[in-house]
């Protein structure tokens, strides 16, 4: 009788310790799980970041590029039209030295 009772509180022992292993290395995996996806999602993060500002800085320079051809078309303008008035100035002057010169005739 001694026997068994030795024999089942050996294995009830073991059967306990065997429990609580599984239980914490249970617990463990399913923590170690969540904490290794951790840095993927901070990098996942990181990369969604570096993308908003990469887009922002796209947007930033076509509105910049857009602006610079504004201001360079508005130039172009005002330099055409300024080339207009000289040569209406140099016409004016010729057409009055012209003038001029067929009074003396």
């Amino acid at each position: 009788m001694r026997l068994i009772k030795n024999f089942f509180h050996n294995i009830n022992d073991i059967l306990l310790a065997i429990i609580i292993v599984a239980i914490a290395a249970g617990i463990i995996y399913w923590r170690m799980q969540i904490i290794l996806d951790y840095p993927k999602k901070l990098a996942e993060e990181q990369a969604q970041q570096t993308y908003e500002q990469q887009d922002q800085a796209e947007e930033e320079d076509a509105a910049e590029a857009a602006d610079s051809k504004e201001d360079e078309s508005e130039d172009k303008s005002e330099d055409e039209s300024k080339d207009k008035s000289e040569d209406k100035e140099d016409k004016s002057k010729k057409d009055k030295s012209k003038d001029k010169s067929k009074d003396k005739d």
